[in-house]
């Protein structure tokens, strides 16, 4: 394939309730010039982004880059009789609930886990890695992170720093082409800092 990267998420990646052409991943793509491919999973988990990754690294061509973006934690892609289904607070089993009662930890480990590997597997391959949360997290999960050498771009509520949602797409759920662009702007202001740097 020629130049190319590979952007991989949940429902905000995959652009859910917007036009495709107002993903955030589209204004990349534009921006840049050359082919982004879109590797949303709406509902998806952070397996999901791990194993688009882990796929990238090993079946394709060397990407300029990839954008990891990390879903909420509390999301479980489970199999039921041989059936994936993804999961989160609002629609999951009884395993899933018992997971949440035994505390947090059960889903935040596993989530860790993820994005160090990943990070770590684009290391090696020599592939820029961008990870990006599209919210706020407990600041002792960023302090891990960081003595693993890794950033996480969160929501930090202040000017440049933000993702901006506004629950303003037709579902009334997912966020506006305003937001997209504004998602797009922020990563494109991360990319061209790490690699003119």
């Amino acid at each position: 394939m020629t130049m190319h990267a590979l952007i991989t998420g949940c429902s905000h990646t995959a652009g859910i309730a917007i036009a495709a052409n107002d993903c955030y991943v589209s204004v990349l793509d534009r921006h840049y010039k050359f082919p982004i491919i879109n590797h949303g999973v709406p509902g998806g988990s952070c397996n999901d982004v791990l194993m688009k990754i882990v796929n990238e690294i090993t079946h394709s061509s060397r990407p300029e880059f990839i954008v990891a973006q990390w879903p909420n934690p509390f999301r479980k892609t489970c199999w039921i009789n041989g059936v994936v289904h993804l999961q989160n607070i609002n629609s999951c089993d009884e395993s899933f609930n018992l997971l949440l009662k035994n505390g947090d930890a059960n889903f935040y480990e596993p989530w860790m886990q993820a994005i160090i590997i990943a990070n770590l597997l684009c290391k090696i391959a020599k592939i820029p890695l961008y990870n990006i949360l599209l919210e706020n997290i407990n600041p002792q999960y960023l302090a891990r992170l960081e003595k693993e050498n890794i950033v996480l771009h969160v929501d930090e509520k202040l000017p440049g720093l933000t993702w901006l949602f506004d629950s303003s797409a037709t579902d009334k759920s997912h966020h506006s082409a305003i937001c997209h662009k504004q998602w797009a702007e922020r990563l494109v202001g991360i990319i061209d800092e790490h690699t003119t740097s």
